[in-house]
């Protein structure tokens, strides 16, 4: 006899009264009523009320999309057999190797978009068009420098030759492309090639002073000689 038999009599037929277990919240604490009000500026109740509806409408969404889903998915198993979903299968991969085919072919037809033609042949033309007329800085050869034979400077041509490439490039964009390049490319270069620790170190003035200007005048130059500074859209056509 277990230790639930002691103490008992199965003659007598006494049952247990029944009792009600009440729900707690947690911890064995029953869930206390409050009259729901205001708190951090939200009124409570409205907002309970407002959210439950949507809620509600989710809840029973998730469950009938359930039913539905299992629905459809007998549906087309009785519907399908064997062989037709052997034929749905050729079928739909007949129809993807011809759409891939004639993408593919699109693609071949496809003509290269062009590259947006020069604005100038050249790093010397660039100088003398748009860089010259539209930077000017006073040259005094002493604590601003700059040669006017600047394309003898390597490091020099190497400078301009990427504030011209930069400036073809930025052109197109008629939105900020010009701030971008004066702030990115032109205040950048164009500050160390007029240093005096710069590329034209030690130039001073020139005999004549050619390598001076006055305030507001443009920055010194002197022509190339010919040929060293060939208009590559003339080579590129």
């Amino acid at each position: 006899m277990s230790w639930l038999d002691e103490g008992t009599d199965e003659t007598d037929g006494i049952e247990a009264e029944p009792f009600d277990v009440d729900v707690d919240d947690e911890e064995g604490q029953e869930r206390e009523e409050r009259e729901p009000g205001r708190m951090f500026g939200l009124d409570v109740a409205q907002l309970a009320e407002s959210m439950a509806g949507p809620m509600i409408l989710r809840a029973l969404q998730k469950e009938v999309s359930g039913v539905v889903g299992e629905a459809v998915d007998e549906a087309v198993r009785e519907e399908l057999d064997p062989s037709l979903i052997e034929e749905l299968q050729a079928q739909a991969g007949t129809a993807a190797r011809r759409a891939v085919a004639a993408a593919l072919a699109q693609l071949d037809e496809a003509e290269p978009e062009e590259e947006p033609a020069l604005y100038f042949g050249s790093v010397d033309e660039f100088f003398r068009g748009y860089l010259r007329p539209n930077y000017r800085r006073r040259v005094d050869g002493s604590n601003t420098l700059w040669a006017g034979d600047w394309w003898k400077y390597a490091e020099a041509v190497a400078r301009l030759d990427a504030l011209w490439r930069a400036w073809e490039h930025l052109r197109l964009d008629p939105q900020t492309g010009m701030s971008v390049w004066f702030r990115d490319h032109a205040e950048h270069h164009m500050s160390i090639l007029l240093s005096s620790s710069g590329p034209f170190a030690g130039i001073g003035t020139g005999p004549n002073r050619e390598h001076t200007n006055e305030k507001g005048d443009m920055l010194p130059y002197v022509e190339p000689p010919e040929g060293l500074f060939p208009d590559v859209r003339e080579v590129s056509a």
